[in-house]
């Protein structure tokens, strides 16, 4: 058999064997959703791009590790180097869950497609608020490291008043219970996970339960609209991730 057609085979039965021990590919964390508000947030247009009206995207190849991590990242279909170079950083910023056969993790090549629409992006900037600019001080870690609550020297800090003590508060006096939760009589909690990055802003957003009834919708609608101040380590704001439940409970004296 020519090798060719050997390596073809191989392939091909390697496919077979993972699709019938269930193949799942891998996935940003949050789904494209996910992905889509992150880029609303966190993507910096370049310049001259957008002065151009750009549009649009460029695909960025890479391997998602079995833990994981990011490896190889590299612009496949350029768009202009300066896009090519905003998108890279943007693939970085993603967290990824692994591909697995079977449940058990493997390393597997990916690509993902990071759009540059200058009209768009005009649009979403005079609608969206961003969040407020750090300190003019302020020393950000460059790279793109992610800790942990207890590997951080001081906690991200949403910026509402009274910081995480007054959160509770914030989120009582701005959720819009659900009517479909309402009409339903559902009540819980929803616990989301998301990333605090350097900026301020929130990504990689995801719900860690189900609750039903629009209230996982409405719990990251109120993620979103909080703005942080970074975790601080050895003196930088670095990337940092945080959890947060968001309690639906309904008043007796209104059912």
């Amino acid at each position: 058999m020519p090798r060719f057609a050997a390596l073809f085979f191989a392939l091909a039965l390697f496919t077979a064997h993972a699709t019938a021990q269930g193949y799942a590919a891998p996935e940003p964390y949050g789904g494209r959703q996910a992905v889509a508000w992150m880029l609303e947030r966190e993507q910096h247009f370049p310049a001259e791009a957008l002065a151009a009206g750009v549009d649009g995207s460029v695909t960025v190849a890479f391997q998602v590790r079995a833990d994981g991590s990011l490896a190889n990242a590299r612009v496949t279909l350029p768009l202009d180097p300066a896009c090519d170079a905003e998108a890279l950083r943007l693939v970085k910023l993603i967290r990824w869950k692994p591909a697995s056969v079977g449940g058990t993790p493997l390393d597997h090549d990916h690509s993902i497609e990071i759009p540059f629409n200058a009209k768009k992006y005009m649009k979403l900037r005079a609608k969206t608020k961003p969040c407020p600019s750090l300190p003019g001080n302020a020393v950000v870690d460059p790279g793109f490291a992610l800790y942990a609550d207890k590997e951080v020297d001081t906690l991200a800090t949403p910026r509402v008043p009274n910081g995480l003590r007054g959160l509770p508060q914030y989120i009582a006096g701005n959720l819009k219970y659900p009517p479909e939760a309402f009409r339903l009589d559902i009540q819980g909690k929803v616990s989301i996970e998301f990333v605090v990055e350097t900026s301020g802003n929130i990504s990689n957003l995801r719900t860690l339960n189900f609750l039903g009834g629009g209230c996982d919708a409405e719990a990251m609608r109120l993620a979103r609209t909080v703005c942080w101040t970074p975790a601080i380590k050895d003196g930088q704001y670095v990337r940092s991730i945080m959890k947060l439940d968001i309690a639906f409970r309904l008043n007796p004296s209104t059912r």
